[in-house]
């Protein structure tokens, strides 16, 4: 098992263990998702960024870690209902779906990258394409190189629900009861409307259930939907 290496890391979730201590779950670029036990009345709050150590007697034991606050994206969001349960939900679903102590290098850039857009208007889109990114990380994800059905690559439109594959307009318009909406802004640089955005959601919140065994989805994501 790699060494706990020094480094910032996000509070992904936190459990009260005592009045004094507390487990976090922190997700790092090179370390992965990590837990460890927290001595604080207070713990730092979800979604804030912290400067993390970890120790332990062996690698294999819970440890403790030693944090120092550095920047929160909760508090600069508190009063934005909308961004602070798009952040929230990114944490449960990361705390719930990453292995434990394996690298996500790739994903912890992707999040970095969904904070920054965390203030833009079309923050939601942002948001869909990580979820996106998030299936794909832990294996499950969806397939948009080609038609599944031996269409037009150009004019997706459709995901499969059995496959996770791709289906164009045409192909797919036979079959459209049965399908998942693709939006463009999944697999091609395509602007995204308020109908776009809840496709996407829908269509990430049932692979996610299905296949990522996520029975009960965050109740902050369901109030992205409105």
């Amino acid at each position: 098992m790699p060494e706990f290496k020094t480094t910032d890391a996000l509070v992904l979730s936190t459990h009260r263990l005592s009045e004094h201590a507390w487990l976090l779950s922190l997700l790092t670029a090179e370390n992965g998702r990590y837990r460890g036990a927290i001595k604080t009345k207070i713990p730092p709050q979800i979604g804030s960024f912290v400067h993390a150590r970890w120790q332990a007697r062996l690698n294999e034991q819970t440890g403790r870690f030693y944090i120092e606050q550095s920047h929160s994206f909760w508090t600069r969001f508190m009063n934005d209902r909308y961004r602070l349960n798009a952040l929230m939900s990114v944490c449960f679903l990361a705390d719930t779906l990453l292995p434990e102590r394996q690298t996500c290098n790739s994903f912890y850039q992707d999040v970095c990258s969904f904070l920054t857009h965390l203030a833009d208007d079309n923050f939601l889109m942002f948001y869909v394409r990580l979820e996106w990114r998030l299936l794909e990380t832990i294996g499950f994800g969806l397939d948009t190189s080609v038609c599944a059905g031996g269409g037009d690559r150009n004019d997706l439109a459709y995901i499969s629900p059995k496959t996770g594959r791709a289906v164009s307009r045409e192909k797919g318009l036979p079959y459209h009861d049965k399908l998942l909406k693709l939006p463009a802004f999944l697999w091609r640089d395509a602007p995204a409307d308020k109908i776009d955005i809840q496709n996407g959601l829908t269509l990430t919140a049932y692979f996610l259930k299905t296949y990522a065994g996520v029975n009960n989805l965050p109740v902050t994501r369901a109030d992205l939907f409105k």
